[in-house]
């Protein structure tokens, strides 16, 4: 925790600490699988509306 705190965003890390009571451990567990289906939800959105300028044309 302490390197999340100085290395990565100071915001995550007091967001966490501020959860901690209202949804306990279990809240703090679950955020990182929801973390992962948001980021897929988006990165797959954002390929699926520009997949024609990513992809190279032949």
């Amino acid at each position: 925790m302490y390197r999340d705190l100085t290395k990565g965003s100071i915001a995550k890390g007091l967001i966490w600490f501020a959860l901690a009571g209202p949804v306990g451990e279990v809240g703090i567990r679950i955020d990182s699988p929801i973390g992962w289906f948001l980021a897929d939800f988006v990165g797959c959105g954002y390929y699926l509306r520009r997949r024609k300028a990513l992809l190279p044309q032949n």
